[in-house]
């Protein structure tokens, strides 16, 4: 019992030691409420763990599979991503059953069978060897003692996380120096305390100013405008890395100059996501909101924010008597966008099921599939009403990661990679989705036969940029930066030059004529 519990209290700070903070940790000091949370946190964890398990043996292997097994993901996490694990994270755990190939293929599968498989040891050794807790009591059966303890610690957790959360706000949080950029706040108040303090701010209730935004009603033209949105998955110029390269100073990517001789004009996009975090650049753009001014909810708004009734480009549109669809050729419950979009004010949302069959261009359905149920989309709107239309997608062809062999079965990939600037081959297939979703945006665009009795607005931006930290390094590309593209067809669009995903919307709105 003692080398357990002394285990408990110092494994903790051992293992806080191997964290991997950010691709540079940031140099701050220890809060004092890291001493403090970690032997809490570890205790309460083992309780918990202890409470639903009922055996000791079974409890401690639970209690290690939690402490290593998370601090393992949270490295990997750390490696591809540049930041750790934390609460909010936990809530996508459900995704592993949606797209398990997004994660596991990161994590590893080897991983994966390890933790779990010396957990089912740790039950078959627990119920061979040992008695349970609950049985060890004479005054009524074990398996009753174990339900009542249950639902009592159950319910002590929930009295006492609402109870604090009453006094723990984000406004005190802040006023104890959290600052909602994960890598600060790990590096300060440590990987599993942080885990605890993420998940009682979720429970705060406070309205948040930013997500009670009313902006003026739009001004809409008898003719008004189709508007095409797209959020391109990784998308960025790539120009900017190839031109980091010796002797690719002068390098042109020519579709994308093929689009700006039609007209679009292209710049870059500040956005908060690096790597992966989809919803936090969709919900900025979709919202106008400042994604740092989120507090808790900046690490996954569809997790609350999206769910307090907030204004968005949709839903104003819809106002002023727009039809209004999204459309995402993946499954509609991958980040709760099931429930989310409508609430985000759209009419429709199109998800895989309109892709039975559909071509694919390595994992993914692939982008020209995605133009051709948008032009049916639009064809079929257009048949049936006469009211403009938005519509927004959201691309997943381009998907990582981009192991060797992805797109053996369409192209050849040595090819591809001897004649790519880098070298790289994952980069190399990576490029090769490039190229089509800007070909999507042609497609739709300055190749459309378009009548002649709507004009039509295009933007489509990316939402992070691609997981290639070594790769960007290795060739001086930093930053955060992604790109975006907007095109009208009846007017050239107004030139804007560098912004943030924010104000993407409004410039969109903007470039359609609907506000000044």
């Amino acid at each position: 019992m003692f080398v357990t519990l002394a285990v408990i209290l110092a494994l903790p700070f051992i293992l806080e030691a191997f964290v991997k903070i950010g691709f540079t940790r940031p140099r701050v000091s220890r809060h004092a409420l890291f001493y403090i949370l970690t032997p809490t946190t570890a205790v309460l964890v083992y309780a918990s763990i202890a409470t639903l398990l009922g055996h000791a043996y079974i409890t401690f292997a639970g209690w290690l599979m939690v402490y290593v097994g998370l601090t393992a993901v949270s490295n990997v996490k750390n490696r591809v991503l540049g930041e750790p694990l934390v609460s909010p994270d936990l809530e996508t755990a459900r995704h592993l059953f949606i797209y398990p190939e997004f994660y596991i293929d990161y994590v590893g599968a080897g991983r994966v069978i390890l933790v779990f498989g010396g957990f089912a040891l740790a039950v078959v050794a627990s119920n061979i060897f040992e008695h349970s807790f609950a049985s060890q009591q004479t005054l009524m059966p074990g398996w009753a003692a174990w339900a009542l303890w249950l639902v009592t610690w159950c319910a002590l957790l929930w009295a006492c996380a609402h109870l604090i959360s009453r006094v723990f706000t984000q406004e005190k949080a802040r006023a104890f120096g959290m600052t909602f950029d994960i890598n600060t706040d790990v590096a300060r108040f440590g990987l599993f305390p942080l885990m605890l303090l993420y998940a009682l701010l979720l429970l705060d209730r406070t309205e948040n100013p930013e997500l009670k935004q009313k902006r003026k009603p739009l001004q809409v033209p008898e003719n008004a405008p189709d508007i095409i949105a797209v959020q391109a998955e990784s998308y960025f110029d790539v120009n900017r890395l190839y031109q980091c390269i010796p002797g690719d100073e002068s390098h042109a990517w020519a579709p994308l100059e093929a689009l700006r001789a039609a007209g679009a004009q292209t710049g870059t996009l500040d956005v908060p996501a690096w790597g992966a975090s989809t919803m936090q650049s969709e919900f900025s753009f979709l919202t106008g909101t400042d994604n740092a001014k989120l507090g808790i909810d900046s690490i996954n708004p569809y997790q609350r924010a999206a769910y307090s009734g907030v204004e968005t480009i949709a839903s104003r549109l819809r106002d002023e008597g727009y039809h209004t669809v999204c459309i995402h050729p993946a499954k509609k419950e991958f980040f709760r966008r099931s429930t989310v979009i409508p609430k985000l004010g759209f009419d429709a949302f199109i998800g895989i099921e309109a892709f039975d069959g559909a071509e694919r261009f390595g994992p993914y359905v692939a982008d020209t599939a995605l133009a051709t149920v948008i032009e049916r989309t639009i064809a079929d709107h257009k048949a049936n009403s006469d009211k403009p239309l938005f519509l927004f997608t959201i691309t997943i062809e381009s998907h990582g990661p981009w192991d060797s062999g992805r797109l053996a079965e369409w192209i050849d990939e040595e090819a591809a990679t001897d004649v790519d600037p880098t070298g790289d081959r994952s980069f190399a297939l990576f490029r090769q989705h490039m190229d089509h979703v800007l070909a999507l945006f042609s497609r739709l665009g300055p190749e459309a036969n378009l009548p002649d009795n709507r004009p039509r607005v295009m933007g489509l931006y990316g939402d992070h940029l691609p997981a290639f930290h070594e790769l960007f390094t290795r060739h001086g590309f930093d930053g955060r930066e992604v790109d975006y593209i907007l095109w009208r067809s009846d007017d050239p669009a107004p030139t804007v030059g560098p912004t943030r995903v924010g104000a993407l919307g409004d410039t969109l709105l903007t470039t359609a004529g609907l506000q000044n």
